[in-house]
């Protein structure tokens, strides 16, 4: 016992003279640091510290006008609207939230914005409208989305406290999302400017929940199916995690057998999608969840192709598997509004079960002169317009609206599904349920990369996929008016193209099944590497 106080006096000293070292060498400041690190590192006190800076938080948003003023009810949730507002209406409240922004011809404002709402302004609306496509929606929807981008254009979400109704729209346009995937009151995200930042986000997140919760993992691991977009691929290697990719079974949905079996000790999220570009396909997201919760893991679905489809598509009586929050274990979602939520490009979603999880994506630094730093997401300034735009023609949609569009576009789909399915040679790949697909060949006389060539010979601008080879189609408004015109020229290539077997060695054709056959795919990516630099060179 003796020996045993001895040791303990021992470890004492030691940390007193490590302490006053620090004291004596590095100033108040670090010893106080070293003690406060202690203190957060001692059991319990995680939770306690959480508390705290969460009501000191609460008072800070209260301090800058940013909390719900006393004795104000709670709002209830916002949700997508079950009939689009009107317009007038609309323009109105936009009118209003922008009156209670800093105005920069007021002079007060010292950062975040560079530009004078004068004559270069109106120019640069104006080139705006000449490059932006039609949005596809209608004429009415496009040109009011258009409107609420100009008219917060070029203000900065990157302070809220400078541009409040930039904050309220965000919130909004997340809790109208969240809603709208199945979660609960607790689901809460960030806006993004597309697909790949919100899965980007989405990785970055669980790698630094996993240096918190599991800090013996070295090399954090994601389990990805071959269909998982390559933005994973691009996260992976921006934050330094290894990748596994997992087949597909013949049905083209994940094996989820072998995303269990690629499981290891430094794994760290599962990643599903909903749909799979590649072929409109909705993996198995409640096997995946289920995998996830029987190994502790998170599990992030993408759903940045169908997040604005599937729910209105299902909601029309299509068969579509469960893929959102109803799956206990997914944890995570991404969606794209500048797709099927019929905004302008560059908005998305990030959208996760709780703060809890929502935290880790978040990054923040207090040690620079220029102040405190934080920042949600990859981009420090976010341009207002986008937020606008994307809550204004979700408004302005509704349920109705966006119900009305799905109906329409899934006739379409069904019309072109079902014609292709009898062109003989031709035939649609896996079982897709909404509207996105790809076209394959179920003939060894019919090569589906020389359908695609002679296709663009007839104006057709195809999309070429590979392993298998085949063409993908996402079914859009435009496509209407031209979906027979598209049959019959399907019809009129596969028979050109199976009587002509040279045309497989021409054209794309020709140059994909080269490629096809070159063993070191590292040629390939050099050889991409090459052709971007050639393509932007500057001029």
């Amino acid at each position: 016992m003796a020996f045993l106080l001895y040791i303990e006096h021992i470890i004492i000293a030691v940390i007193v003279v490590v302490l006053c070292n620090i004291f004596v060498n590095k100033g108040k400041d670090a010893f106080l640091k070293v003690i406060v690190g202690v203190i957060k590192n001692l059991p319990g006190m995680d939770v306690i510290i959480e508390k705290v800076l969460r009501n000191e938080a609460t008072n800070f948003m209260k301090q800058v006008n940013l909390a719900p003023k006393k004795g104000e009810a709670k709002k209830p949730r916002v949700v997508i609207p079950k009939v689009g507002i009107p317009h007038d209406q609309l323009r109105e409240e936009l009118k209003e939230l922008q009156g209670k922004e800093n105005q920069i011809e007021d002079g007060n404002i010292f950062a975040y914005m560079y530009t004078l709402p004068d004559d270069h302004f109106q120019i640069q609306k104006e080139c705006f409208d000449r490059f932006e496509k039609a949005i596809g929606y209608s004429v009415d929807h496009d040109a009011l989305v258009t409107e609420a981008h100009h008219a917060f254009l070029h203000e900065n979400a990157l302070n809220p406290m400078i541009f409040p109704s930039l904050r309220t729209m965000e919130t909004e346009i997340l809790s109208m999302s969240a809603a709208m995937l199945n979660g609960d009151e607790d689901a809460c995200g960030f806006l993004t400017s597309g697909g790949t930042e919100s899965i980007l986000m989405a990785v970055k997140c669980y790698r630094d929940r996993a240096k918190k919760l599991f800090p013996h993992i070295k090399e954090p691991e994601i389990i990805a199916p071959i269909t998982a977009h390559p933005v994973i691929e691009k996260a992976a290697h921006y934050f330094g995690l290894k990748i596994t990719r997992t087949p597909i079974g013949p049905d083209q949905r994940a094996d989820v057998k072998a995303m269990e079996r690629a499981i290891t000790s430094d794994t760290v999220l599962l990643v599903g999608s909903a749909p799979q570009f590649c072929h409109g396909i909705v993996d198995d997201i409640e096997a995946i969840s289920d995998l996830a919760l029987r190994k502790g893991l998170p599990v992030h679905v993408d759903g940045c192709f169908g997040g604005f489809m599937l729910p209105w598509v299902e909601k029309l009586g299509y068969e579509v598997p469960k893929w959102d929050f109803r799956c206990p274990g997914v944890t995570s979602i991404s969606a794209d509004i500048h797709k099927y939520g019929y905004t302008v490009k560059g908005s998305s979603v990030i959208v996760y079960r709780n703060a809890d999880i929502r935290k880790y994506q978040i990054f923040v630094y207090a040690e620079w002169p220029g102040g405190l730093y934080g920042s949600p997401s990859m981009a420090g300034t976010r341009g207002g317009g986008n937020i606008a735009a994307s809550w204004t023609s979700m408004r302005a949609l509704g349920e109705d609206g966006y119900m009305r569009k799905a109906k329409e576009l899934m006739d379409i789909t069904t019309k072109l599904k079902d014609g292709i399915n009898n062109i003989d040679g031709l035939c649609i790949l896996g079982k897709p349920c909404m509207t996105g697909f790809s076209i394959g060949s179920n003939s060894p006389d019919l090569d589906i990369l020389a359908v695609a060539d002679a296709m663009e010979k007839r104006g057709w601008k195809m999309e070429r996929q590979q392993n298998p080879f085949c063409l993908h189609c996402s079914i859009l408004p435009h496509h209407a008016p031209v979906a027979d015109k598209m049959l019959l020229h399907l019809k009129e290539c596969a028979e050109e193209c199976r009587d002509n077997k040279s045309l497989s060695k021409q054209g794309t054709a020709g140059v994909y099944g080269m490629m096809a056959k070159i063993p070191d795919k590292g040629l390939i990516s050099d050889f991409i590497v090459e052709f971007f630099s050639e393509v932007y060179k500057c001029k």
